[in-house]
This record gives structure tokens, sequence and C-alpha cells, in this order.
């Protein structure tokens, strides 16, 4: 008896006017029926376009596998539009499927069969195949004339939402259309990520306080949202149900530096403007100009460090640098054999990649005492600040927009884009000049960081700090400690003043000096 597999797909577009799933499924199985043919299995491909080759198809791949292959002799279709839209894909899977010895049944074109067959009939399908692929063709310029139309209208144009953000559907001219609005509770933490930004807290904080907090990404929110598990993927890249997809440090930075987050529409990666060269905006934003602002002057002036502590806590970590590589120093703990005591030690940290690092060694509890009695020495008198941003006036920040539109006309006038129309380029150019005179005129305050007084000196800061809290101070001031031979001295500190660190003398130190 012949078996039978029966292939069926739809892609929905709404340019293309094709029998439903169901209206193939019914005459598929009554010619099957006809025929006495044993149906082995059905392919269902739904929103599927006729562009997908088929062995990258949800149902048919499937079939199409070695494991699956032998279990089917003849592959039958409504009409040829279902097997394939694409010339290339269509005639590869012609000689595939005569390379595995298999026909293919097409019910609206009985000829097909023998066709394949013998070359001149396979003249006559690739011939048949190219009216299916220049409709195929017309339909991708229909939808892509669609999506400009729509690109600098206030519409969603699809996929997943900025963070920040849903889509929500409403009627406009009796039509469905996608629009996005903000989402409360995104935006919740959008603000919390934001005043974490301000206050220093470095990208991995972030992550660590997103990723403890559950908040799911976009991607994972927009998986709920259809009814489906969130997804991660391991470190085999595979994808893995159920699992929640973690921040990450460049996801978390660029989040905070997307202009999404102003409402702002993109095409391509980058902000849609529309012919005056402003921003087209398709919903409000999470940020005013002014939190934006500071939010993005707080991603550029935070000092990004390497110094990543690992494995045990090292307090000195990123502050104790090798004397002879430059590497960041290592902790290491060894315990004595005899008396059973543990020693710290804090050793370069390329060894053995750096042969001549070899022996560089000092006891932990030396560099720990020498870096902070040398710190508060140096710097324990001085006042803690605070950066704090100010905004610039209203009249600053419009200025920098007037001057980036006159630069971004005259690059376009350069490309040759105004060679047509030269009484509308200087007309934008003069009022754009004209604007930029009257603003020059108003008093500019330029935004930029201010440092308050917190009340205290860093002497009374150090007694409140945690390990980790000391150490990241120290990195903050560039404090240094060059790690030698069973030594350790401050790194570009001039050596004058004797240091007395437990009644011996350790080093000298010129305290009026900072390095």
């Amino acid at each position: 008896m012949r078996r039978v597999l029966l292939a069926e797909r739809i892609s929905y577009s709404r340019d293309e006017k094709s029998e439903s799933i169901e209206a193939q499924d019914a005459r598929l199985k009554t010619r099957a029926a006809e025929e006495a043919a044993r149906v082995v299995g059905i392919t269902a491909d739904v929103s599927v376009s006729g562009d997908v080759d088929m062995f990258d198809r949800p149902a048919l791949g499937e079939w199409l596998a070695v494991d699956r292959r032998e279990e089917w002799d003849e592959l039958w279709v409504t009409n040829q539009d279902r097997l394939s839209r694409s010339e290339p894909h269509f005639m590869s899977f012609v000689f595939k499927m005569l390379e595995w010895g298999k026909e293919i049944h097409v019910l609206d074109d009985p000829s097909f069969t023998e066709q394949m067959k013998t070359p001149e009939g396979r003249a006559i399908l690739h011939v048949k195949s190219l009216g299916p692929h220049k409709e195929l063709e017309r339909i991708k310029q229909r939808i892509q004339d669609s999506h400009d139309r729509r690109r600098f209208t206030n519409r969603w144009p699809g996929g997943i939402a900025p963070f920040g953000y849903r889509i929500v559907h409403r009627y406009v001219d009796g039509k469905q259309v996608a629009f996005i609005e903000l989402d409360e509770e995104m935006v919740v933490w959008l603000h919390r990520m934001r005043e974490w930004a301000v206050a220093n807290e470095p990208h991995s904080g972030i992550e660590a306080k997103l990723n403890g907090g559950d908040v799911l990404t976009a991607r994972d929110r927009a998986r709920v949202a259809r009814g489906k598990a969130t997804k991660s993927k391991s470190a085999l890249r595979k994808s893995q149900e159920g699992s929640r997809e973690l921040w990450s440090n460049g996801s978390v930075k660029a989040l905070l530096t997307n202009q999404a987050l102003l409402g702002y529409k993109k095409y391509r990666g980058k902000v849609l403007r529309d012919d005056n060269g402003d921003p087209v905006r398709i919903a409000d934003p999470v940020f005013t100009t002014e939190e934006w602002e500071t939010l993005q002057a707080a991603v550029r002036a935070r000092s990004v460090t390497t110094a990543r502590r690992v494995n045990m806590t090292s307090p000195a970590y990123g502050v104790a640098i090798c004397s002879g590589c430059g590497s960041n120093g290592n902790h290491k703990v060894s315990r004595g054999h005899a008396n059973g005591l543990e020693y710290r030690y804090y050793v370069c940290g390329n060894w053995p990649n750096a042969k001549r690092c070899k022996g560089i060694s000092c006891r932990a509890e030396i560099v720990e005492e020498m870096m902070e009695v040398l710190f508060l020495q140096l710097h324990g008198h001085e006042r803690v600040t605070k950066r704090v941003w100010v905004a610039g006036s209203d009249s600053a920040r419009e200025l920098d927009q007037v001057e980036a539109k006159i630069r971004r006309l005259m690059r376009q006038d350069e490309e040759g884009d105004w060679e047509d129309d030269r009484a509308e380029y200087r007309q934008r150019m003069n009022r754009l000049k004209g604007r930029r005179t009257e603003l020059k005129a108003m008093p500019v305050i330029k935004s930029g960081w201010v440092e308050i007084d917190q009340g205290m000196t860093y002497a009374e800061l150090w007694a409140t700090l945690d390990l980790e809290g000391q150490r990241k101070r120290l990195l903050e001031s560039n404090f240094r400690m060059m790690i030698g031979k069973g030594t350790a001295w401050p790194e570009k500190v001039a050596m004058e003043s004797p240091l007395i660190i437990e009644g011996e003398v350790v080093k000298s130190v010129q305290v009026s000096a900072v390095g």
C-alpha cells in the first residue's frame, strides 16, 4: 500500500489569498481515501512563509530527517505554492526527492509527478516555479511598502517591546493596530536602576539586584505574555525552557543607554527621525530630560575597574599590584604542616606566565595594615564628598539639539540629498540658525557634576566601612600598593618621613604627597 505524507502550509499573510489549512486537509484526506493510500502523517505548518526552506519548517522538517524519511514514500500537497514559493528551494527539493527515490504529488497538477522524473519535465517545473517566486517577491514588496508607510507613524512596528513598555492593540479606522505604552511595574524597576547608577553602583551590582529580585528581561516578559515559559541559554548555548534569562553587565548597560526609554521609535538600531531631524516619539518617556541626562552622565562617568574578586575574600584585590609585571596580586592561603597555623600572602597574579615575577610575595597582614595606615595618613583629613549631577538650563539643552540639527542638515547637503530642493534647504537652515542665535543670547547654564560635602572626613568614614567598602574606596581613590619580594610600598609616593606600624619602621612616606 502507498505510504503518503500530507503537507499543509499557510503563512497567514494579509496579502496571501490561499486556501485555509482546514480546506487543504479536507482535500488531501479525500483524495487519499479515493486512492486507498495509507496516510502515515500530516504536517501542518501554520504561519510559515513560503520562502522558508522545507527542511527548516517546524512540522515538515521533522519528516525530512533521516530517522523519519523511511516512514513514507510520497509527499502530497494541494498545489505547488503550498510546497514552496521560492524557486531555488523548490528545485533543490525536487532533486533531493529524486535522490531519495520518493515522489511528489500535487493535486492541482496531475502531471507534476511524471514531469519531475525527466530532464524536459524538470525544465517545465522550473518555469512553473517562477510564477510563485515572482508572487513571493510581490508579497515581500507590498509588506515592505506597508512598513515604509507606517515607519514614521506612532504605531509599534512589531517585535518585542523595549523593557519598560508593553504592546497594546487599538482600533484605528476599523482595523486593529499595535501601539506601546508604559508598563508601570517595569518603570518602577527602571527608576531604581537609575538611582543605583547615579549612586555609582557598578553594572555588576545592578545585575545582581535584578537577578536576585527575579526581574524578567524584556524577552522573558514577552514570552510570558504569550502564555509561554521563560527561556534561558546554558553555557552550551542550548535553550532551556522554564529557566529565566539572566541579566548581565552588557544587558544592564545596553538598557540604561537605550534611547527607546525616551519613547523614541528606532529603526535598524538607530533613533528614527522625521524630515525636521526630530526623533519620532511613539510613547511617553520613562525618564524626564533631566533624569535621562543624569543617568547618561553617571554611566559615562562611572569608573570601571577590572578588579573583581573571585573565590575567597581578598580585601586588597585590585589594590595590591605586582611590582614586576603590574598584574593584580592574588590572595593565597597556606597552612603550616607542623603547627597548623594559617598564613596569608599576596603573590603575582600572572605567575608562572611572567617568569620574572617568581618569588614576588608579601604577607597579607603587612600589606593590608600598611594600605590602611597609608591611606588614612594621606587622605584621612580630607572631607568626603558626593558627586551630584546638576542639569543645565533648558536653553542649553535646546541649543545642543539645534546645533545637532544644523550639523545633520549640512551633512545631508554634502551627501547630495538637497540638490533638487535648494529653497527648502535654505529655509530650514535659516530657521535653525535663527533659533540658534536666539538661544545663544539666553543665559546658559552648563550641565555638570558638583561635589557635595557629606559632613565627615575619610578617617570617620573608614570606620563605618566593611572590607569590601574599604576596598572600593581605595580603588576609587586610585590608591595602589606595590608587592615585591617580602615587602610592599605605596605606588607613586615619595619616601621621606617614617611610617611606624606596631613599633617597627616599615617604610617611609611623605604624607603630603598623593600619588
